[in-house]
């Protein structure tokens, strides 16, 4: 732990007194000088090609990250705008649920189409795992005060469908303390026997790569999780959602940041609550329009950053395999964003 806790510290120091990120004319330059990708064809990724490489191996064992390289036709602005705003529900490959984006301040009303009634396995296996969540245990990553909380909502509840009221009783006010206060006002997870901060855990993967943080400070400034005095505050589009995650229902609630930085744009999508599997994510976006002969069209850079508790029991070929996974569904995902944007045009 106290490496963990001595990386945070060593990143936030660096990231208070860093300069603003040196911008290069030439967005394949950019991609040379901070991601795995060092020689890239542009045509080939207008026709639909998707660089991917796994992240290198963290020294932080709840780690993992991969990176991956797209283009899309169409404007830069446009497509870094509709990262904020894309619902992945429509794609069944992606088994996504729920996707909803909600207002600031978020009410109850947010969170109504949230429902167990399904036969899905997974999304039994949630119920039956909030069902069986007591005041002083629970498999959830949930705070002391919010398994408490749950299990004397599910006692006292006369919905027919208790769990999902229980459930928005929770998120609610979760999106609420983020909404105010920023990742910083994230309780930590704590049911499960340990104490989990969230930003701490995203904080230690970015120190781990730093030249990608370096790249990232405007978004990272702006979003506060990387703390500093200049930052100019960013107000995020939130959303909450459920899908799938390693066979199992997951309710999660993030924040999409969106800024522009000279001529092209930088987004962050942060899982700032996960409910279970996993314990946080964050995927940076780095957004260039580009221009191949007649062809107009936007280069994407995607970084993606996943803390999982069962990634610490996870070595060699194994974590070799996690990887692989990651990143065969982070494709699937692109490719989806991509046939969304297609049919816009």
């Amino acid at each position: 732990m106290r490496c963990v806790e001595a990386l945070v510290i060593v990143f936030l120091a660096w990231g208070a007194v860093s300069t603003e990120v040196a911008r290069a004319a030439d967005p394949l330059a950019s991609l040379k000088e901070f991601s795995e990708f060092k020689q890239t064809d542009l045509n080939r990724l207008l026709d639909g090609e998707i660089l991917a490489e796994r992240g290198t191996l963290m020294d932080f064992p709840n780690g993992i990250s991969a990176q991956t390289c797209f283009a899309v036709v169409g404007s830069a602005e446009d497509v870094a705008k509709l990262l904020q705003v894309w619902d992945p529900s429509p794609h069944r490959e992606l088994k996504v649920y729920a996707f909803h984006l909600f207002r600031n301040p978020c009410d109850i009303a947010d969170f109504k189409s949230l429902s167990f009634k399904s036969s899905e396995r997974p999304v039994r296996w949630l119920l039956d795992k909030t069902l069986a969540s007591t005041e002083n245990k629970s498999e959830l990553n949930l705070s002391r005060d919010e398994a408490q909380a749950l299990a004397r909502c599910l006692k006292t509840s006369s919905e027919s469908d208790k769990a999902a009221h229980c459930w928005t009783q929770l998120l609610l006010a979760r999106a609420s303390a983020f909404q105010r206060d920023g990742i910083g006002g994230s309780a930590f997870y704590e049911a499960a026997g340990e104490t989990v901060s969230v930003a701490a855990q995203l904080r230690t993967m970015l120190g781990e790569q730093l030249e990608i943080a370096h790249e990232f400070l405007p978004v990272l400034k702006g979003s506060g999780l990387i703390e500093s005095p200049n930052r100019a505050p960013l107000t995020p589009s939130c959303y909450w959602s459920f899908f799938e995650a390693d066979h199992h229902a997951t309710l999660s609630l993030g924040g999409i940041y969106f800024i522009s930085v000279n001529d092209h744009f930088q987004v962050m999508d942060e899982e700032y609550y996960v409910c279970g599997n996993y314990y946080a994510s964050a995927a940076l976006y780095e957004i260039w329009p580009i221009q191949v002969g007649q062809r107009t069209g936007a280069l994407v850079w995607r970084g993606d950053f996943f803390a999982a508790p069962t990634l610490s029991f996870t070595k060699g070929t194994e974590r070799i395999a996690y990887g692989a996974i990651m990143l065969q569904e982070i494709k699937k995902e692109i490719r989806s964003f991509q046939d969304d944007v297609k049919a816009k045009r």
